[in-house]
């Protein structure tokens, strides 16, 4: 090991650290982290992710699942604390993040657990079927996404991914027993931002189907571990991308069957 690289332990404690100090407005926005807490891999990314919820005293409600295909994602724990019933309202002072001037939004098919689903024996995984059938309800949501980097673009995948991948807080629709029924690959989805028409069209999940985020996580955090609980949420990617907004503004989205959900910043 190159004498000048700390351990690992000691780059995890002081990444999570100085994400801690930016949330709290003590530190600029760096463009990454600085050579001397480089993460090594995907591991210590998660681990700072786990280290900063101690650090805030956060309790987990809830994941997020980003993949970019059918096989691969990245996950991120989500606060307990900023799951947020809609309509809501986020002002400067209440955002995990202080003096947030940008945010940015994600429409998202959420799903809630009914019962656990606890980490299974090594090499042995949930089957979709299993999945759903832990599932109570699902919901519109809105993802609310701020970055603690200066560009979310072109900062590296580990400070993005320690960082939790953007996310600050989660608005939820009414849960929906019955979304059995619906085809949630082919909902409808119509976004409203300052009551002005900003999106209408079908489907638009980024891997087609929000259920394989879900099965998804369920057997990533299984081989970490870590088992889903019963009342967590797990968000399973935008279906409209992210949208930019500023504070004053509002957006409402809504989901043919699913329902709504809205925010005013």
């Amino acid at each position: 090991m190159n004498p000048q690289t700390p351990p690992a332990a000691a780059a995890i404690g002081a990444a999570a650290a100085l994400l801690h100090a930016i949330r709290r407005g003590e530190q600029p926005r760096p463009a990454a982290f600085p050579p001397s807490i480089r993460l090594r891999d995907l591991l210590d990314a998660y681990e700072v992710q786990q280290q900063l919820f101690r650090q805030l005293h956060w309790s987990v409600g809830g994941w997020k699942a980003s993949m970019p295909d059918a096989t691969s994602g990245f996950s991120a724990p989500i606060a307990a604390d900023t799951l947020l019933p809609s309509p809501a309202a986020l002002t400067l002072a209440s955002t995990p993040t202080q003096g947030t001037q940008r945010f940015g939004i994600e429409p998202e098919i959420v799903f809630r657990l009914g019962r656990d689903l606890p980490p299974l024996p090594r090499g042995t995984s949930y089957a979709r079927e299993t999945v759903l059938e832990a599932v109570d309800s699902a919901m519109a949501g809105i993802e609310i996404c701020v970055c603690r980097f200066e560009n979310f673009e072109v900062a590296p995948l580990l400070d993005r991914l320690a960082d939790g991948l953007m996310n600050e807080a989660l608005v939820l629709g009414t849960a929906q027993p019955a979304w059995r029924a619906l085809d949630l690959p082919r909902l409808t989805l119509r976004v409203r931002v300052d009551g002005q028409p900003a999106h209408e069209g079908v489907g638009g999940h980024p891997i087609g189907d929000p259920v394989i985020p879900l099965t998804w996580m369920a057997n990533h955090l299984s081989v970490r571990g870590i088992g889903l609980r019963k009342g967590e949420v797990i968000t399973t990617g935008s279906c409209n991308g992210i949208r930019w907004l500023l504070p004053g503004q509002r957006v409402e989205i809504e989901y043919g069957g699913l329902g709504s959900a809205a925010i005013a910043f």
